[in-house]
């Protein structure tokens, strides 16, 4: 069987150093009975919370504050169980690899499918925002084995960024309530239309990013196979 590919992280977002200095003071003082997995399972139920906490809106706003704190639990989980694996030396990359990324996809499916189920966002445009993160995340995936390089930010924007920008929101709705606009097609919510900009935005990125990464690639066949063939 041939060796895996070795795939590097790069993660350069606005909070990446910050972020990466604090979980690493975190993972460093958790006790021996937390574990990288048991964390990746706690970062999932935070996702399956703050989707809970969303429809749960439609009884009480008060939804939104558990909605927050499911955002927090899922930041917590989610980026500290590889920090907890490295510093206490127990990674196992192939396999962190394929839990931590399908329970990402889990989470975003419970983020944005309980956003989309509560009265605060309507659920087409729930779904073009879930698509606009897995647009990128095909782009990285499909990169990552063609180069062997997973860029975990784009633009200073990474994770942890989206979280923080979605708590907030999440917050504002608190104090301003379900305000919407009807501009002929049906009642729209701020993030309705914040949704509609950045589908349209991430997928002219995407193409731009394709086209620009396959001429790269592309002359750099061209220029190995140049050199075989001397």
């Amino acid at each position: 069987m041939d060796e895996p590919k070795v795939v590097y992280r790069v993660h350069d977002s606005w909070l990446a150093a910050a972020e990466r200095r604090l979980l690493v003071w975190i993972a460093s003082r958790l006790p021996g009975w937390v574990t990288p997995d048991g964390l990746t399972g706690f970062g999932l139920a935070g996702a399956a919370l703050c989707g809970l906490g969303y429809l749960g809106t439609y009884w009480s706003p008060t939804g939104l504050l558990v909605a927050c704190l499911g955002i927090a639990m899922n930041w917590f989980g989610d980026s500290l169980d590889g920090s907890l694996a490295r510093v206490r030396k127990i990674e196992r990359p192939q396999y962190g690899f394929f839990i931590d990324h399908n329970t990402d996809i889990m989470s975003q499916v419970f983020i944005f499918f309980g956003l989309g189920l509560s009265p605060y966002m309507r659920f087409d445009t729930a779904c073009l925002c879930l698509l606009s993160y897995w647009v990128a995340s095909l782009y990285t995936f499909i990169r990552a084995v063609s180069i062997g390089m997973f860029q975990i930010s784009y633009f200073g924007i990474g994770p942890t960024e989206i979280r923080i920008a979605l708590a907030t929101y999440t917050l504002v709705m608190l104090g301003v309530g379900n305000f919407k606009l009807d501009l002929g097609l049906g009642p729209l919510a701020v993030i309705d239309m914040f949704s509609v900009v950045l589908f349209a935005g991430v997928f002219g990125l995407y193409l731009n990013m394709v086209w620009v990464e396959s001429r790269r690639l592309d002359g750099l066949d061209r220029a190995s196979r140049a050199q075989r063939q001397d």
